[in-house]
């Protein structure tokens, strides 16, 4: 069967099956005819005036963008800077999207998808000044929930956020419902390129959680996969034949744009319950973490070191912390929640050791409780503080996540994904690299701190953060609600380049997997490519899809 698919792919023609091709009446059209309409070119000398014109014509002018200040800042992210496109396109329908794909394509145009733009691994910035930004801002719709059947279909731009207000409605939540940064991160952004927290500690990453996909290839056709791609039929099940679904999931964008996303939904939990602690050291941090998730006690699992958990430690914003404790003020046992928060107030976050958070989720309050006091009896060695992390984490998930640190610093984290096992192992190698920078660190005014995060029953993501004074960029400079300004460290910039190198490598030594590959992450490092690129030759003969992704 997969040998099959790509002599077909290679032939350029695709099953019915898997394509549905409409006009703007709704009529679908044959393949051999859609096949003439959208069959790609070989790259040539552009003409910008050209292109700009049929994507102004595609999606409308108001949705081109072409003056050079939303250029370069489209073409940055969190981290990095990307070279400045062409233009920055925002389709207002998944059909002009992959009108605009094809466009592009034919005048050998390179294709950047971008969606909420928190990545840290230049995953959407472009790699040559020949390209389109494809903002997929506006592709917001919540297209369907299916309350019985349990599955939601989002255009790509829809903000986990966005979705989630909507699924309370109706009880409901999706399996895996989003990071940290689900103020602004986007469904198809976090399928394109994995992320984990919020439903992690159980349910896995947002690659673990998904059912179907709609995707515009490189040439502008747009495939379907898992039971959507057959007309009628409901995407409420993934595994009916090869899962082609796994193809588009954390493909950093290398392989289509995607245009919409079904996802699997479950109800909302009937209460919530926080366990927090502070471990003298990592090893006993990291023992308990592992004995929670092999049971799936916690839907969500986060640790800190001394360093990060200092992040948190500033003076109060009165009008942040009031509306957190309203927002856990809602709901049954709400002023309890109100009270221990209150209480347990700010000191114990200056308390030194490894600061660990567990969320427990119960059909009722009875369950929760029940299953944080399991949790408890794996907290060896450690002493139990205020849960008002977890609590507040909880009541305002989604709050609008800067992209500096409260001092104004800059802030890079990297990570890796490995056994439980292998976490101390890993753990000794990061730390060597720190002390063995310490003295250049010192002098740069660079600091390293550490978070940990479980992802399923046996995975554990660690997290190396690094934070300097810097000047910063204008994307930056807009996302965060500091104040403060520095002036530019190239010493701190390059010494996170060099520790990041080194760190990374020793994530790879170890076995390490990674979410936000972008084009940072070694991906392709002593890997048997030969099948992926395979695919990606087949429907990108061009590399015109966000080239340079994944390596390739």
């Amino acid at each position: 069967m997969v040998q099959a698919l790509f002599a077909i792919a290679a032939a350029r023609i695709v099953p019915p099956v898997f394509v549905r091709h409409a006009d703007k009446a709704g009529l679908f059209l044959p393949d051999f005819i859609w096949q003439r309409v959208t069959r790609p070119m070989s790259p040539h000398a552009i003409h910008s005036t050209d292109i700009i014109d049929s994507l102004a014509a595609i999606c409308g002018a108001d949705n081109v963008l072409v003056d050079m200040e939303s250029r370069a800042l489209f073409a940055q992210d969190v981290y990095g800077q990307g070279k400045t496109p062409l233009a920055v396109v925002r389709p207002p329908t998944r059909e002009a999207a992959a009108k605009a794909v094809a466009a592009a394509a034919r005048a050998g145009v390179a294709i950047f998808p971008r969606g909420g733009g928190m990545s840290y691994t230049d995953a959407f910035l472009p790699t040559v000044e020949a390209a389109i930004m494809v903002d997929t801002g506006a592709l917001d719709r919540i297209v369907n929930i299916d309350p019985r059947a349990l599955h939601a279909t989002v255009e790509s731009g829809c903000t986990w956020a966005k979705l989630d207000d909507e699924l309370a409605v109706h009880g409901l939540r999706a399996r895996f419902w989003g990071p940290f940064s689900g103020h602004d991160a986007t469904v198809g952004g976090s399928l394109s390129n994995g992320t984990a927290t919020f439903g992690s500690g159980i349910s896995g990453t947002s690659g673990d959680n998904i059912l179907s996909v709609e995707v515009a290839l490189a040439d502008g056709r747009v495939i379907h996969t898992g039971m959507d791609a057959q007309l009628g039929h409901d995407p409420f099940f993934s595994q009916y034949g090869p899962n082609l679904t796994g193809l588009f999931a954390n493909d950093a964008g290398a392989l289509g744009l995607k245009l919409s996303i079904t996802l699997p939904l479950q109800p909302r939990a009937g209460h919530v319950e926080g366990v927090s602690a502070i471990f003298p050291d990592f090893d006993r941090m990291a023992a308990a973490m592992e004995a929670v998730a092999r049971q799936g006690l916690a839907s969500e699992i986060f640790a800190m070191d001394p360093v990060v958990t200092a992040q948190f430690a500033g003076e109060p914003d009165l009008r942040t912390d009031l509306k957190m404790l309203l927002e856990i003020g809602k709901g049954p046992g709400g002023l309890k929640r109100m009270f221990r928060t209150v209480t347990g107030g700010r000191a114990f976050l200056k308390t030194p050791g490894f600061h660990a958070h567990f969320v427990v989720e119960g059909r009722d309050r009875l369950d929760a409780l029940a299953k944080a006091a399991v949790v408890r009896h794996h907290l060896v060695g450690a002493r139990e503080i205020p849960n008002s992390v977890p609590s507040a984490v909880r009541a305002v998930p989604f709050s609008p996540l800067p992209v500096t640190d409260p001092r104004g610093r800059r802030v890079l984290p990297i990570h890796g994904i490995l056994p439980y096992a292998q976490a101390a192992s890993l753990h000794a190698a990061v730390m060597a690299i720190v002390a063995r920078h310490a003295d250049e660190a010192e002098a740069a005014s660079l600091v390293v701190g550490t978070s940990f995060f479980g992802i399923g029953n046996n995975a554990f993501l660690y997290e190396p953060v690094f934070y300097w004074p810097d000047a910063l960029s204008e994307y930056q400079a807009r996302k965060t609600v500091s104040e403060m300004r520095y002036p530019a460290n190239d010493l701190a910039r390059a010494l996170v380049e060099r520790m990041r190198e080194q760190m990374v490598a020793a994530m790879f030594d170890h076995g390490a997997a990674h979410l936000q590959i972008g084009k940072k992450y070694p991906y392709l490092q002593d890997r048997e490519a030969s099948l992926l690129r395979s695919i990606k030759a087949a429907i990108d003969p061009n590399n015109l899809m966000n080239p340079g992704a994944l390596g390739l």
